[in-house]
This record gives C-alpha cells, sequence and structure tokens, in this order.
C-alpha cells in the first residue's frame, strides 16, 4: 500500500506527518510513505528564458529542500521508510495526478485550519485535491 504525503514545509504538514506516522505505526504492514513537495510556477513566463533554466531548476531544488527537511528529518529519526517526488505546478493538480499515476492508496495531507468561509473564498489545496481525487484523501489536523 502507497500513502502519498504532500509537504509545503509548514508546521501544519509537520504536525500532520506526526500524526500520520503515530497512525501508521499502528499497522502490522507498513505502508510506502511518498513524500511530495510541489514547488509553484515562477509567475512571470518569460522568468525562465530571463535567468537560464539551470538556475531556475536550481531554485525549485533548493526551496523543494528546504521545505521537505524537517519532514524527512523526524522521519529519518523515527526509522520510517520514504520516498520523495519533487514537482512544480499546480500543487492539487500535481499532488491527484502523481496519487492516480502512481496507484496511491491515499492521499493523507495536513490543513491549514481556515474555517470553511475561508476555504469558499479563497480555495485551498486540500480544497482542492479532495475535489478533483480519485483515491481516497485523509486529512490531519
Amino acid at each position: 500500500m502507497k500513502l502519498l504525503f504532500p509537504v509545503d514545509g509548514s508546521d501544519f504538514a509537520l504536525m500532520a506527518l506526526d500524526k500520520l506516522v503515530t497512525i501508521v505505526n499502528l499497522f502490522s504492514e507498513k505502508p510506502e510513505l511518498v513524500l511530495i513537495n510541489v514547488q509553484l510556477p515562477l509567475p512571470h513566463p518569460r522568468a525562465l528564458a530571463w535567468v537560464g533554466k539551470e538556475v531556475v531548476a536550481e531554485y525549485y531544488g533548493v526551496q523543494s529542500e528546504e521545505e521537505l527537511a524537517a519532514a524527512r528529518n523526524r522521519l529519518d529519526q523515527g526509522g520510517f521508510a520514504f520516498s520523495v517526488e519533487k514537482r512544480v505546478g499546480d500543487p492539487a493538480h500535481e499532488i491527484v495526478t502523481f496519487a492516480d499515476s502512481e496507484r496511491c492508496a491515499m492521499i493523507a495531507m495536513g490543513t491549514s485550519g481556515r474555517t470553511a468561509l475561508k476555504n469558499l473564498v479563497m480555495g485551498s489545496v486540500a480544497t482542492k485535491v479532495l475535489a478533483a481525487s480519485k483515491v481516497p484523501v485523509l486529512f490531519l489536523k
């Protein structure tokens, strides 16, 4: 069984990861855990041409590593096996696409604790993932 866990570097994601690990440790057979980090594309389409592909790729790599560092550390310290996937694009779309293509059994993710009204007005990655996913989504708060 493969579980997908999006990581954005937030405290909410780390708290949710701690809860997920606690839950998963109750399983007799440990699932395969995949951490996914999605970086938003640069806002200006010509930025890639201005600074070059190598610089942009390095930027995305550094940003991903910074956002994944605390989650990696917690899983390493707990002796929990995991793999990492890095993507660039719309976070909800990339999360759902990866979960579908890799046949993940579930997407487990933290929520920022916004009210329903704020989610309705502003939207959220969690709300979009829930709406688009074909696999079960577990929200951890």
